[in-house]
């Protein structure tokens, strides 16, 4: 299992680079392309086996992603190949977004509801969000039919629970309290 600290560090590293050429979006890019490879449980296993030589473990990368990925996300994913931590490419992107987003002011945001939102519905949400987060935001979306009715949103850490079944659970314990 990965370690979340490599990632960051990585990523870190990586941001840096593009920052100074200015290639920040193209590594945003291709790290979501290699990261993709690397959430494949079977590619990782095999990229990350000590069984398997080195050499063999670089070729395989390299005609996977070669094609794929700027020279630099292939050197990234290459020493990673080398040092047995590929899995850890996931964790790499995704600290990388949120680099890029924090950069650019963006703060991420996950709005879960019953059923999926129309776009009206959704661009009220997304105007809402913002107002709260008092930033741009990049929002999902994401569905759970047991919320019965109404939202949650989620803005970093803060969980704001708007939701039909949040409020029966917050009567619920009011009502617990007021008896014992």
């Amino acid at each position: 299992m990965p370690r979340l600290g490599a990632g960051r560090r990585y990523a870190e590293a990586a941001f840096e680079l593009a920052t100074r050429d200015g290639t920040v979006d193209v590594w945003q890019r291709d790290l979501a392309v290699a990261a993709g490879l690397a959430r494949d449980e079977r590619v990782a296993r095999a990229v990350d086996s000590p069984a398997v030589a080195i050499a063999n473990r670089r070729e395989a990368v390299e005609q996977l992603l070669g094609s794929r990925v700027s020279r630099q996300v292939l050197n990234l994913s290459l020493i990673l190949t080398e040092r047995g931590r590929f899995s850890v490419l996931p964790s790499v992107a995704d600290e990388y977004d949120a680099l890029v987003r924090r950069s650019r002011g963006i703060v991420a945001a996950t709005v879960t509801t019953p059923a999926a939102l129309s776009k009206a519905e959704l661009a009220a949400v997304r105007t809402r969000v913002e107002q709260l987060a008092g930033t741009a935001v990049e929002l999902g979306t994401e569905t759970d039919p047991s919320l019965i009715g109404g939202l949650t949103v989620k803005i970093g850490d803060r969980l704001i629970d708007a939701s039909v079944r949040g409020r029966l659970e917050r009567l619920r314990g009011r009502l617990v309290q007021g008896t014992s």
